[in-house]
């Protein structure tokens, strides 16, 4: 009787010790899924204020509401990165404390910010508890495109150009040229190196400059 009550214990212990990766990973998720739809409606808002004033209207856009404004503050979400390639969609937060990348995608604050003239350095989770938002990006083949879009609804579009994994203090990755780049890193090799995917940009779709 004693065995199976034991038994039964251990099994309990165990079952809730493989739980708890499932739930960081369905928390990480929900609170990403919270973020993208907060900057999507403030993008949505800024678009169509943008419109009201070309058609010579004056009235007010409605306001966020003062919790995702508040939210939005505090993640300091600078914008979107979309790879449809991947089916792939997460806020971009400035700066890569363990705060932002466990809401989404960091901005290197250093290198270039979103379609800028210099190359803006992206990082992100692969796998862990924190997060799997670059879990798939060695799957990315040369040319797929990937999309910024600011918090002013600005869409710059860039393309895949090639894939190597440095060493973890490599910072040729943040280096600064005089071309519009675009740089993905997430850990490889069980995170002792980095997967860095340079890309160059293709397009830009401007709606408020």
């Amino acid at each position: 009787m004693k065995r199976k009550i034991m038994a039964g214990i251990l099994i309990a212990l165990g079952l809730a010790l493989m739980s708890v990766p499932v739930y960081f990973r369905l928390t990480v998720e929900w609170k990403s899924r919270q973020m993208v739809q907060e900057i999507e409606q403030t993008i949505e808002q800024e678009k169509e204020h943008e419109e009201k004033e070309k058609d010579g209207q004056t009235e007010t856009e409605a306001a966020i509401s003062e919790e995702d404004a508040d939210t939005l503050s505090k993640a300091e979400v600078i914008g979107l990165i979309e790879i449809e390639a991947l089916d792939l969609k997460y806020a971009v937060l400035e700066g890569t404390g363990s705060h932002e990348l466990s809401c989404g995608i960091g901005h290197i604050p250093d290198t270039a910010g979103i379609g800028e003239t210099g190359n803006c350095v992206l990082a992100g989770h692969n796998g862990s508890r924190h997060g799997v938002f670059f879990t798939s990006l060695h799957t990315l083949k040369e040319g797929d495109v990937i999309k910024l879009t600011d918090k002013k609804g600005n869409e710059y579009f860039y393309q895949a150009e090639s894939m190597e994994v440095v060493g973890p203090y490599d910072n040729s990755v943040k280096e600064q040229g005089e071309e519009a780049e675009l740089t993905l890193i997430t850990c490889a090799n069980k995170g002792t190196m980095r997967l860095i995917v340079k890309c160059t940009m293709s397009d830009v779709s401007l709606t408020h400059e």
